[in-house]
């Protein structure tokens, strides 16, 4: 069910009769800003309610937010009906310009977040943005962008999404809109889109003649060819019973054999080759296809069933095409009173603009090293990045089996794609579903895998980047090759040969095959086929210890932090590493470094509770107990250990006082107190029972060293109250007193 408000009230609402819209209508695409159109008739309760450029409003669907904007448009038609027209919260970032101003050596995440500081500078906190999930990277990490007088929009939308791609999204928490750049959606929604079941009707950008319901899948040239004359490829007939082709039944049946030889010059494996192939012709060959849909949002109907929503992954089945894929939602129209008409684009949003930016990366090639950011800048977006994903997730499912701990985007290990999986091996992610790869993991037999490593430093004895510097030596061989051959050319007969221009074109071709080759062979590493190769995003650590530390000098002071990592125990330690916190064997310790050795430990929390020590002797502790007789008698409890002298609650008089008061303690003999037992150290006053304001003044006294002024006499008290019943409900009762001698302050006895 829809449900629009009007700066937070009602004006659409299918439960009331009165909150009626006319033809009311939602246009969202990815990396716009979106549209809302509807007409407000005359007698509508909230007619004078919106305001241009003023008003705020939301469309729900049950209570997810799907529109959230502001008023651009309103006039009176000739029935006196308001039209509006309202823009969504991605075109207040037109409201804003961008300076002139130059930046180096940025991330992605560094320029988007300098874009947006500006912006909010310049308008309304309601139009502000905070920055969120930053998952667009560029190659080396480090931007050169110049801003001249565009809105912020137009900044984005060209030094960003044209040049890297990704999408931008917007999300409100809290009252607060967040900007995501993000390299894809994350959602793959559990409902789908089956051809003669929920589809209305679709035409798509493709004709049937351009998919093959055959292929031949054809991989790296072979040494030897049977015919001299032709190359010879690799095929799949070693593993695929003899056969060198594929072929989808229902798509033959259909539509009979459409066949087409697919290339792949550098797979050099059957299995890999057969694995590509068999992608290529259920998935890979529908990169291009972009389906306009009419279909009906099954959540509509059943509120257990997801929603379709904007950016999500749609699985789309239709086996007359032998297609089975997901699909990107790119584009959708809502028609709030005609759920029937909505449509809905899906199909993969393909950026052109490569080759600039591939350019513009080799002219910067040899400055590569003076652009990586500062380590410190780079932790600070690291940890900013990995926040913002982590408190975003609003989906997932976990499953736990017998063996291992799965985190997944859907509940069933066979259509998840989005998988983190943790077993006695390792724990690691993967994007392509339960079987991997994994490109991201930690495995048992010493194995850090990852595309990168943020940290202010990292000491380890041993760190494999083998493949990574046989990359750069073979880049290095080429470039060394090219140039002696080309001073053969000029130093020999062919002397005129080539310029230096080409000598130089030579070099960077070299160059750039040697680095497509490397990319390409890594790709294989990963998906599981070269197994022994180590790319740049797989850094096998084998050390006793890692340690990571950050300084800074403060108030001619110097101060740092420090983490340590070894096969037994972590340690974080602070405050000039005079103190530090340790897990190890399950406990959490807390030690100051900067004290003798042996009474550095000062607490320790685990399964009993928390442990304090002093000076080298274990104090006490604060744990839970239970009754032994009855178990659900469960309290918490405080522990003096022997060597604990005594137990305190103490309290600081003012501001001003330095010392703490003794309120009341527990001490043992010749302790704090010379007598063993509990005592006051402030005025005793009692609620319960009314004993409070009690005092027995008189002539002053000595006692242990110390005068009081004490009452000398007695006080009498009931001892012994007898009640008995008599007939008609009468009741008699007697009792007997006894007296209390006090002398000077101090009980001294009784007599009855």
């Amino acid at each position: 069910m829809y449900r629009v408000l009007c700066d937070g009230i009602p004006i659409y609402d299918l439960r009331d009769d009165a909150l009626i819209l006319i033809d009311p209508k939602i246009d969202l695409e990815v990396n716009k800003a979106g549209s809302f159109t509807f007409k407000m008739p005359p007698q509508h309760p909230q007619y004078d309610l919106p305001k241009k450029m003023i008003s705020c409003v939301q469309v729900f669907q049950d209570d997810e937010e799907i529109f959230n904007g502001r008023i651009t448009e309103s006039k009176i038609d000739f029935y006196n009906r308001k039209q509006l027209s309202c823009e969504g919260q991605l075109a207040y970032l037109n409201d804003s310009i961008q300076r002139p101003a130059e930046y180096h050596r940025v991330t992605v995440r560094g320029y988007l977040e300098i874009l947006l500081t500006e912006h909010n500078k310049q308008v309304n906190e309601d139009r502000q943005f905070k920055l969120g999930i930053v998952t667009v990277t560029d190659n080396n990490d480090s931007l050169y962008r110049y801003t001249n007088y565009n809105s912020t929009m137009k900044e984005i939308k060209e030094d960003l999404v044209d040049d890297l791609g990704g999408y931008l999204r917007v999300r409100n928490i809290n009252g607060s809109a967040v900007l995501d750049y993000i390299a894809e959606y994350e959602n793959i929604n559990t409902q789908t889109i089956e051809f003669g079941e929920n589809l209305l009707d679709f035409s798509r950008n493709m004709d049937v003649t351009d998919i093959a319901t055959a292929i031949i899948p054809l991989g790296s040239k072979l040494e030897d060819s049977p015919i001299k004359a032709l190359d010879q490829r690799l095929t799949i007939e070693s593993v695929n019973q003899g056969s060198d082709y594929l072929a989808n039944a229902a798509a033959v049946e259909a539509y009979g054999y459409i066949v087409k030889t697919v290339t792949w010059d550098n797979v050099t494996t059957p299995e890999m080759l057969l694995y590509k192939g068999e992608k290529y012709l259920s998935d890979y060959q529908y990169d291009e296809m972009n389906l306009e849909v009419k279909a009906v949002d099954l959540h509509c109907t059943d509120r257990q069933i997801e929603q379709f929503k904007l950016g999500d992954k749609i699985r789309v089945r239709s086996s007359v095409h032998g297609l089975d894929r997901l699909f990107p939602l790119t584009k959708m129209t809502i028609q709030l009173n005609s759920l029937s008409n909505n449509s809905f684009t899906l199909g993969t949003v393909v950026n052109t603009k490569l080759t600039a930016r591939s350019n513009e990366i080799l002219s910067m090639a040899s400055k590569a090293m003076e652009t990586i950011p500062m380590p410190s800048a780079i932790v600070k977006q690291a940890v900013d990045q990995a926040t913002a994903l982590i408190t975003a997730a609003t989906h997932g499912h976990v499953v736990t089996t017998a063996n291992e701990q799965l985190i997944m985007d859907t509940d069933d290990v066979n259509t998840a794609q989005k998988v983190w999986r943790w077993n006695v091996n390792g724990f690691g992610y993967s994007s392509t579903g339960y079987n991997g790869t994994y490109k991201s993991a930690i495995t048992m037999d010493g194995w850090i895998v990852g595309e990168r490593i943020a940290a202010n430093s990292v000491s380890a004895e041993k760190i494999d980047i083998t493949y990574r510097n046989t990359v750069v030596q073979e880049i290095a061989d080429a470039e060394e090759a090219a140039r002696n051959d080309a001073e053969s050319y000029t130093d020999g007969q062919l002397k005129n040969y080539y310029t230096k221009s080409e000598v130089e074109t030579s070099i960077q071709n070299t160059k750039d095959s040697v680095l497509l080759l490397a990319q390409e062979t890594a790709e294989q590493c990963v998906e599981g086929k070269l197994k022994n190769y180590s790319t740049s995003a797989q850094i096998k650590v084998k050390t006793d210890a890692i340690e990571a530390e950050v300084s800074k000098k403060l108030n001619s002071s110097e101060w740092a932090t420090k983490l340590r990592q070894s096969a037994t125990d972590v340690s974080i330690a602070w405050n000039n590493i005079s103190k530090y916190v340790q897990f190890a064997n399950g406990e959490l310790r807390i030690y100051d470094s900067a004290i003798e050795a042996s009474q550095k430990l000062r607490s320790i929390f685990n399964s009993d509770g928390e442990h304090f020590y002093r000076g080298g002797y274990y104090v006490g502790k604060i744990g839970t107990n239970q009754w032994t007789s009855d178990t659900s008698h469960k309290g918490l409890v405080f522990d003096l250990e022997e060597s604990g002298k005594y137990m305190a609650f103490a309290q600081r008089p003012s501001s001003t006082t330095g010392n703490y008061s003794t309120m009341l303690c527990f001490s043992r003999a010749n302790s704090i107190y010379d007598e063993y037992g509990l005592h006051l150290g402030c005025n005793l006053y009692c609620h319960g029972y009314e004993f409070h304001d009690m005092r027995v003044a008189g002539a002053a006294v000595k006692y242990s060293n110390t005068w009081y002024n004490g009452y000398t006499g007695t006080i009498p008290i009931c001892t012994e109250i007898s009640i008995q019943s008599e007939g008609g409900g009468a009741v008699s009762w007697s009792y007997s007193t006894s007296k209390i001698r006090v002398a000077n302050g101090l009980i001294v006895g009784y007599w009855n």
